[in-house]
């Protein structure tokens, strides 16, 4: 990474002002073919300095005791630029070279400091290109590049195996809070996500192994409520890698369902026949509903409710609602007349438990 990294003029702008700020006199930074790329006196900007290709040449400071002693340089004294053993250019002072020795420890640390602390950077910043372009290939693309994601998988240290699934994060105030998307790759990194990107303008895409499943599950229903943050989270199913975008599209019907029910995590392995009314169209939905229990008191729907949360059972609905098994019998009937659809038999119980079922979603 250091031998292809290059101080840029913004970095080599911002090392020499930070150095004449400490050091008090003129600096420069010159790329190892000696063009001056950033100074403290702007019209030495873009010029040649011919002492910069002695210091490349001698691995090793260069004074200049004389004005064009080398063409372009100017008195002072010039220090290669190391990281790590290798040079990454020249930074010099201007001022007399027995004056400006005291200053080139100084000066070296503190070029040294703002170098290395770009590096962290550029890294950080190329890793989450990596992750992000791995995911996306995996989630949105037809044809996956084997070669590159093994190769850059290597460089996230992950091992993705044969079988993953997707899961998607949804923070509803994401686009508020400015800060939060490096908050949030923090933690994904901690709980040991490495596979994830950046939906705009509130979601994160994730890929984590399917051994993962479980651990993640729990990492989703506690560590993610200490965030003091409101999400929700929807989970695709499991599948080989080519099947990612199945998952990823399981994964948004999950979320989907979450959301309209104001749940934290939602399984797509878990929808079954909610899953199916979700995608049966809105309209639809609310016609079939008001159609057949629309003229129904809440009392009523209500009483629907309790009956089929306990299995139809005459029994048991009436000792919940408090009320005699014949006065449940008799409010059944009423919306028998209702409906037009007898609760008690088989067939009509069904169209009338998907029409609660539909008004709900």
């Amino acid at each position: 990474m250091k031998e292809n990294f290059q101080i840029s003029p913004s970095l080599a702008q911002m090392i020499v002002d930070a150095a004449k700020e400490v050091i008090g006199k003129d600096i420069n930074l010159i790329h190892l073919d000696g063009k001056v790329v950033a100074s403290t006196d702007p019209d030495r900007v873009g010029s040649f300095h011919a002492a910069a290709l002695q210091v490349q040449k001698k691995g090793s400071v260069v004074e200049v005791t004389a004005n064009e002693a080398f063409k372009g340089a100017r008195k002072g004294i010039n220090y290669p630029v190391m990281i790590d053993q290798i040079m990454l250019g020249v930074i010099g002072i201007s001022g007399d070279p027995e004056e400006c020795k005291s200053l080139g420890f100084l000066l070296t640390k503190i070029t040294e400091v703002l170098i290395k602390e770009q590096m962290i950077k550029s890294v950080i910043h190329s890793l989450d290109e990596l992750r992000s372009s791995i995911v996306r290939m995996l989630i949105f693309e037809n044809e996956k590049e084997n070669t590159f994601m093994n190769e850059h998988l290597q460089q996230l240290q992950y091992e993705l195996e044969e079988r993953a699934f997707v899961a998607i994060i949804h923070l509803p105030g994401l686009n508020n809070a400015s800060s939060l998307p490096v908050k949030m790759n923090g933690i994904l990194l901690e709980q040991g996500i490495k596979l994830f990107t950046y939906l705009f303008p509130n979601q994160y895409a994730l890929i984590i192994n399917a051994s993962q499943y479980k651990s993640i599950l729990q990492i989703f229903n506690s560590y993610f409520r200490s965030m003091n943050v409101s999400y929700s989270i929807g989970i695709g199913s499991i599948g080989y890698l080519e099947e990612l975008a199945k998952s990823y599209t399981h994964a948004k019907l999950a979320l989907k369902y979450a959301l309209s029910k104001k749940v934290t995590v939602c399984e797509y392995a878990k929808l079954d026949l909610e899953m199916i009314m979700e995608n049966i169209d809105f309209h639809i939905r609310k016609d079939y509903a008001a159609k057949l229990i629309g003229e129904l008191s809440e009392a009523e729907i209500n009483l629907l409710h309790t009956y089929y949360n306990n299995n139809l059972s005459l029994k048991k609905t009436a000792e919940e609602l408090f009320i005699h098994k014949n006065t449940l019998q008799y409010r059944l009937d009423k919306i028998a007349q209702k409906t037009a659809a007898n609760p008690r038999d088989y067939h009509d119980s069904v169209k009338i438990y998907l029409a609660l079922l539909l008004q709900t979603l």
